[in-house]
């Protein structure tokens, strides 16, 4: 829509600026709505170990890599074991006396 109202001319700044504002809010109540959650958490932890399995499978050597991926079959052990713990032990009660 927008190239059809500029053509191929540079859109200008205001415009530009008002289309990052837009969607950097949209990215932020998205990060809100996840943050402080358990899925949040996955999601965040999921993305950070893409990055280093990626990081250390093309540049580091073969022991290195065997270390890093037992590490991490271990932290995936560690989390799906919470997050079972999680589905079928409810939460805690509230301390907090009735009012």
């Amino acid at each position: 829509m927008l190239d059809d109202t500029h053509g191929n001319d540079e859109l200008p700044r205001r415009t530009r600026m008002a289309l990052l504002r837009a969607g950097l809010i949209q990215r932020i109540r998205l990060l809100r709505k996840f943050s402080r959650t358990y899925t949040g958490y996955s999601i965040a932890c999921a993305i950070v170990w893409a990055v280093i399995l990626t990081t250390l499978w093309i540049r580091a050597g073969d022991t290195t890599w065997h270390t890093f991926t037992v590490f991490f079959g271990g932290w995936a052990i560690g989390w799906l074991s919470a997050s079972i713990g999680r589905v079928v032990y409810p939460p805690p009660k509230s301390r907090r006396p009735a009012a």
